[in-house]
């Protein structure tokens, strides 16, 4: 029973609920009347092979088409006629096509959309039209709506000419906006090629445009009749077009909350994505480059929304990487990484095959047309794999106040089955040769597999579960298009799929236990609410969606906006910003009901979201004179099956008052090549560059540590500087580790005598008085032998007799540490208060530990338990202040592929399996609860080439695990690593020893470096400031890139509190190797050292 009440919005009262079942139940196509399927006929002439988008399938759309306060569906099919069906209530449906005037002509129907292009409050149709066929059958068409008739029916009128809308291109996609804010609707068309590039002058074909391919932005401009008449404006508004622009999802959005919308566009194959920052001038710039780290590679359907409920819209985008490893391995090819670094040097961008989450940091926001920057979390979000993808939809599907993940899946056949490609490869060849096979035959040769759809639930941790099974998503279909609404308008949304070849599927949500409220936005003129904005504000939380009707893939919803409200009975406050800027905010709302709210209110004024003075400011001005500079080396070629590369470790910038002048200098170590730079800092608080000959006479050896100590006890800070990396022979003379001598001034000299020869690749030094004599000795932690990875070096403790020279101490005082592992980072702490300086140890394939000082005459070692893990930093600081030394530790961190536990650990087993007197490591992880080797086929067998008589086939090695690859007497002389823990975070120091503390999830989101504690809030507490990320890993693993410097506020009882970006002020982009705090002219600065980047320098703002 509906009521209506009048109080500046109308209200729509509570309707009784839905049976609770706790899933989604799939109603069959007779009991709802919706039959569509989008059944399509391969031929010779018309398939996959033909046209590559043969399988993308249909859309669909939802809206109330007749005003009767039920939402109507719309199909789109590619061979087969669209359908138009009216909701009649209760989850039924009548088919209105033959009469409605819709679905006229020939052609292959893609996208669809819902707009109210005339103002006159009716909805109207846009369908989008692609395929290989004539071009007469590829003009778009628009269905005005002719309102309810006489006898009761619907009608649409085609006048896409009319309105300047009937292009012609291959289009996927049609989106309405506003991007000039004049109060009418724009049109974006998302483009795709049907064209195959495969080699072609990269920088050429991107300043192209092409005429069927390219994207348009179309301007809503008033014709003489008083109708709109759409100008195509792609050129001067700044929109890309050319023929390399495989378009499949668009989406619009203000990601940078400036008040104007953005735009973000998916593309298929190497091209990279498009996000259009809106200037409001007209005009819109690619900032991709700058907003994100990397992307999916073959982009499909996208979505943007608040996944997080902190107020900024993020990014998804779907991919096809599959969850099992049997299809990971039988459709993911090879690794190539300089074919990668080939791309990357033609202009293209980081693209990885796999869902992609981009999480808006909202860091660095200062005003309009800023660029957003987001961190790419998918794979700890656990959203990465969904198998071949296309429609993301992102609403509260349980009505818990967290945005859920809907993810329609399939394809009708496995085109990129790498045994499938072989063979068609083989027949391409015969064909050239005059002896081609039918294409039929070809096809017939594809494998066809069903997927189910997924969906997940949000659990407010940024992290989804996937609840398809339990939920009722255990059909295979063949699923596209995609829409949710709440089609029986009982207070929960209810999901509806485009398939191929299957009807329909229309999935009732039975969740209806938990309270709701859904936000109507305007009735009598429909086009004033795209683009408004909605927040809500329930017990001190918050959610934010705009309404933007296209959404996913190739689909649209004009529906209410609907917000889960959990336990909570009432909304405290709802504000909303419409298009035109009024503001309206209504308070006191009672749950359960659907409310239609009206525009009004006085005209925005100020940022959308409160600007917070941050803590830290990025220094404008460039005072540091050095730039570290990798040199080019494929650790890959070297040794192919490595996780991550070994070459690309500095700087850790060391400091210390090296002239005597009071004033901290810097000594930044440099990459193979680059001579280390001496800086001394001047009275203007910049540094100088200063020319040391004995660092320029090194620069051959990569430095991977720095240390400024007082070696040969006259008072001034000497230099010791570690050398490594993987660039290099075993022995190499360039690992010497050096140690110059300081002459008071500022001037160093290589002593050549003072240290042992050990000609190691080391990672790391630390100094301390080990036997209590008043010198400085010296832990040197080996990392690993070159092209032997994961086999160690040898750490080493070297005693200093007083006046820097060294004596290699080891077999005296650990001698242990010449197999203690792949050592990273040392720190000193004294664990028991005897007064004797100890060490913690932590490395790759390591547990944390320790060497425990027994009064000068040797160490003892023991490890903290279940620790192993690929660390990399160690920092001791007493962090609850009950006065002993607590750890924090930097780790890998759970955002990739791994997920490492004491059941199911990470391994790497290695050998010299084909006796060529090379290192075979094999990286294992657990998929699905089974340990499999994480490289393809191919790689394996180009390692192993013995291996090629075992797996003739790719689908023989997919069904393997590591077991199968080697025969038990092969396995003999193998060796293990593995590690059980990813995640950064704290081991605190109690009476009864160390125990562990997680840190936040964000402390997860990327590899940890660098670490150090600062009072930021001024409560005398030390907060914690982490850095790091790895550029340079495995393809498989991809970039992680999602740490900008991380602050986290001490809560106390060594508990840590994430601040966002925009509070902390750190947008740190790079690979960040140390943080080092020091005094700069009045004031303590933080300095972040980038690999092969410029020094970064923050400023402390004084409140």
């Amino acid at each position: 029973m509906k009521e209506w009440l009048t109080l500046g919005l109308s209200l729509l009262g509570l309707l009784p609920c839905a049976s609770v079942s706790g899933q989604f139940t799939l109603l069959n196509p007779t009991q709802t009347g919706v039959t569509f399927t989008n059944k399509l006929t391969e031929t010779e002439e018309q398939n996959v092979l033909a046209y590559e988008y043969f399988y993308n399938g249909g859309g669909v759309a939802v809206g109330d088409l007749n005003n009767d306060g039920l939402p109507d569906l719309y199909f789109t099919g590619n061979m087969t006629p669209d359908r138009l069906y009216l909701n009649q209530g209760q989850l039924k449906f009548n088919d209105i096509s033959s009469v409605a005037g819709i679905g006229k002509g020939n052609g292959w129907k893609t996208g669809v959309t819902l707009v109210d292009i005339n103002r006159d409050g009716w909805l109207d149709i846009y369908v989008c039209y692609s395929g290989s066929g004539d071009a007469s059958n590829r003009r778009n068409r628009l269905y005005i709506n002719q309102h309810v008739q006489k006898d009761g029916s619907v009608k649409f009128r085609e006048e896409a000419g009319l309105y300047g809308l009937d292009a012609n291109t291959h289009t996927t996609q049609a989106l309405f906006f506003d991007y000039d804010k004049d109060g009418d609707l724009d049109c974006f068309l998302l483009n795709h090629n049907i064209k195959d590039f495969k080699r072609f002058d990269a920088a050429l074909v991107k300043a192209m445009r092409d005429e069927f391919a390219g994207d348009r932005l179309y301007r809503n401009d008033t014709g003489a009749d008083g109708k709109p008449h759409f100008t195509d404006v792609s050129v001067e508004a700044g929109i890309k077009g050319n023929p390399i622009g495989f378009g499949l999802g668009v989406a619009v959005a203000d990601l940078n909350q400036d008040g104007w919308p953005d735009l973000y566009v998916s593309n298929d194959y190497i091209e990279q994505d498009y996000l259009y920052i809106n200037d409001g001038k007209g005009h819109f710039t690619d900032q991709l480059d700058q907003a994100v780290g990397h992307l999916s590679y073959f982009s499909m359907g996208n979505a943007i929304a608040d996944i997080n409920n902190d107020g900024w819209p993020d990014i998804l985008t779907l991919d096809m990487l599959p969850e099992d490893n049997r299809r990971q391995k039988l459709l993911y090819g090879p690794e190539n990484y300089e074919v990668y670094q080939n791309m990357l040097r033609n202009g293209f961008y980081h693209q990885l095959m796999r869902n992609m989450l981009q999480l808006n940091t909202g860091a660095g926001m200062k005003g309009p047309a800023t660029t957003p920057v987001f961190s790419e979390i998918g794979q700890l979000a656990g959203v990465s794999n969904t198998d071949w993808s296309w429609c993301p939809l992102v609403a509260d599907f349980d009505n818990d106040g967290w945005k859920d993940l809907y993810i329609t899946n399939g394809y009708l056949r496995d085109y990129t089955n790498m045994d499938f490609m072989k063979f068609y490869a083989d027949q391409q060849l015969k064909a050239a040769r005059g002896n081609p096979m039918a294409m039929m035959d070809i096809l017939k040769q594809m494998p066809s597999t069903q997927t189910r759809n997924y969906i997940f639930r949000n659990d407010g941790q940024l992290h989804f579960e996937n609840k398809g099974m339990e939920w009722g998503f255990d059909q295979t279909h063949l699923s596209n298009g995609a829409i949710y609404a709440d089609l029986d308008n009982d207070g929960d949304l209810d999901i509806v799929t485009n398939n191929i070849n299957t009807p329909a599927s229309i999935y009732r949500n039975d969740h209806s236990k938990t309270n709701y409220l859904q936000v109507q936005l305007g009735k009598t003129s429909l086009m004033l609410a795209t683009g408004a904005k909605v927040w809500v504000y329930t017990q001190g939380k918050l959610q934010y969606q705009e309404f933007n009707p296209t959404r996913g893939f190739q689909s649209g919803m004009y529906t209410p906006l609907h917000f889960g409200l959990g336990k909570s009975t009432q909304v405290d406050s709802l504000r909303i910003v419409w298009p035109n800027d009024q503001t309206q905010i209504l308070r006191g709302i009672r749950a359960n009901q659907k409310i239609i709210v009206e525009p009004q209110g006085n005209k925005q004024t100020g940022p959308l979201i409160p600007v917070e003075q941050p803590f830290f400011v990025a220094e404008q001005q460039d005072t540091i004179p050095y730039r570290h500079t990798e040199d080019v080396y494929n650790d890959f070629k070297r040794q192919t099956l490595i996780p991550t590369m070994l070459s690309y470790q500095g700087p850790h910038v060391a400091q210390a008052d090296v002239n005597g002048d009071g004033l901290t200098d810097l000594y930044v170590p440099g990459a193979k090549g680059q001579g280390g730079q001496l800086l001394l800092q001047t009275l203007q608080g910049s540094w100088r560059a200063t020319t040391q000959p004995a660092f320029e006479a090194d620069k051959m050896a990569e430095d991977t540590d720095a240390l400024f100590f007082d070696a040969d006890g006259d008072g001034d800070q000497d230099l010791y500087v570690a050398s490594g990396g993987f660039a290099y022979l075993t022995n190499d003379l360039l690992l010497q580790d050096r140690l110059y001598l300081n002459d008071g001034k500022g001037n160093f000299t290589r002593s050549a005598e003072a240290l042992p020869a050990d000609r190691f690749s080391d990672a790391c030094v630390v100094a301390l008085d080990v036997d209590k004599d008043g010198d400085l000795d010296l832990f040197v932690g080996g990392r690993v032998r070159p092209g032997r990875y994961p086999e160690a070096t040898s750490s080493r403790i070297l005693r200093n007799d007083g006046k820097g020279n060294f004596t290699d101490a080891t077999e005296t005082w650990a001698p242990f540490l010449k197999d203690c592992g792949l050592v990273c980072d040392a720190a000193v702490l004294d664990i028991d208060h005897d007064g004797w300086l100890d060490l913690v140890l932590v490395g790759e394939w390591m547990p944390v530990t320790f060497l425990k000082n027994k009064q000068g005459k040797e160490f003892t070692a023991s490890v903290q338990e279940h620790t192993k893990g690929w660390w990399n930093r160690v920092e001791v600081a007493d962090l609850d202040q009950d006065g002993d030394q607590d750890l924090v530790l930097g780790n890998f961190g759970t955002n990739s592929q791994m997920k490492p536990s004491e059941q199911e650990p990470v391994s790497i087993i290695y050998s010299d399996f084909d006796q060529n007197e090379a290192l075979d490591p094999f990286l294992l992880y657990y998929i699905q609860g089974k340990p499999y080797p994480m490289v393809s086929r191919d790689e394996a067998l180009n390692q192993v080439f013995a291996l090629r008589r075992k797996f003739t086939t790719y689908q023989a090695y997919a069904e393997s695990d590591f077991s199968q690859l080697f025969t038990p007497e092969q396995m003999k002389g193998a060796d293990t690593l593995q590690a059980t823990q990813f995640k950064s975070g704290i081991l605190e120091h109690t009476p009864t020893g160390f125990v562990w503390r997680d840190l936040p999830v964000e402390a997860q989101f990327a590899p940890i470096y660098a670490i150090t504690l600062v009072d930021a809030d001024g409560d005398g507490l030390k907060d914690l400031i982490l850095a790091g990320n790895q550029s340079h890993t495995r393809l498989k693993i991809g970039k992680m890139d999602a740490n900008y410097g991380m602050l986290f506020r001490n809560k106390g009882q060594c508990h840590f509190e994430y601040v966002p970006q925009s509070k902390s002020g750190f947008v740190i982009k790079g690979d960040v190797r140390d943080i080092i705090q020091l005094r700069k002219g009045s004031e303590t600065v933080l300095l972040f050292g980038r690999n092969d980047d410029t020094i970064q320098i923050y400023h402390p703002i004084k409140k």
